[in-house]
């Protein structure tokens, strides 16, 4: 009985990791996004890791709106990674071949160059 247990308890754990995918319809800032599914259900994503600057920090709203550009009404799929403390799914988002994730990331840097202050 208890191999049959540790079975059923294994398959919930992955079955919980699943991919997930749909059209992104929200962007709530430059690391976290909302995903209507197939099923019509909302599912808010954090970006796994990353971390975007709040909206009313340096840069918040530069963030946010290169996440909109880059993933605003287009179909995503996501790599579940986990859930946050706040029950948002984490997890790498794909656009096509594109691993949005990074993609912000190198946006990011880009923008971090004009904060430099000149020698």
């Amino acid at each position: 009985m208890k191999p049959l247990i540790t079975a059923a308890l294994f398959l919930c754990a992955t079955a919980a990791q699943a991919d997930l995918s749909g059209r992104v319809v929200s962007v709530a800032d430059g690391d976290t996004i909302t995903v209507l599914d197939g099923g019509n259900r909302q599912i808010k994503i954090r970006l796994h890791q990353i971390d975007a600057p709040e909206k009313k920090q340096d840069f918040g709203q530069a963030s946010k709106q290169s996440l909109s550009d880059l993933v605003y009404g287009k179909e995503v799929r996501i790599e579940v990674a986990d859930t946050d403390k706040y029950g948002r799914t984490v997890g790498k988002v794909w656009i096509g071949g594109t691993d949005a994730n990074l993609e912000q990331v190198k946006r990011g840097i880009d923008l971090a160059q004009f904060r430099q202050t000149p020698s």
